[in-house]
């Protein structure tokens, strides 16, 4: 095995390090507040979504953005009320900087609580709990001259709690 190189982009300008971290704040924030606008606002025309490390029937998939958005944001994903969710991006790799294509791999901590009931608000007290260590990679390419999300792949390191019971359909046992 080839021994670790480490990559230092020399052609990276500070304002598409600012534009690359407020993108990827604004997407997780998307996530999060179960907010259209946050999300749709980082996402490229057509987005590959790669979820087979994470949950391997997800697959990989390519969507269109407003697709993508509304598949995120409904109640099987993201948008179940019962789910919270915190997604924490840790420092960022730059594994790849051109002048039209940027991949940066974040440490993450996805956090999510089931609800005890609905509400989306802060004093809803939260009954389960399952977080991933995670390696969210994105790839982003320049649109209209702003940097756009256009590839998503997680790759976890571990997990606690159970998941897909934290994430079952709101009312269900």
């Amino acid at each position: 095995m080839a021994p670790f190189e480490l990559y230092i982009p020399d052609n990276l300008s500070f304002q598409d390090y600012i534009a690359i971290v407020q993108t990827a704040r604004a997407w997780a924030d998307g996530y999060d507040l179960k907010d259209y606008d946050h999300l749709a606002a980082t996402i490229a025309p057509e987005v590959i979504i790669d979820y087979t490390l994470i949950v391997p029937a997800w697959g990989s998939r390519t969507l269109a953005a407003d697709d993508f958005v509304k598949e995120w944001l409904s109640e099987e994903h993201l948008g179940n009320k019962a789910l919270a969710t915190q997604h924490l991006l840790g420092q960022p790799y730059f594994k790849l900087v051109t002048d039209d294509e940027i991949i940066v791999q974040w440490q993450q901590l996805a956090s999510h609580g089931r609800r005890e009931n609905s509400a989306l608000d802060s004093s809803n007290k939260i009954s389960e709990t399952s977080d991933g260590r995670s390696w969210m990679e994105h790839r982003f390419v320049k649109i209209n001259g702003k940097w756009r999300i256009s590839k998503i792949t997680p790759s976890l390191s571990y997990q606690t709690g159970d998941f897909q019971r934290v994430r079952r359909a709101e009312g269900a046992p």
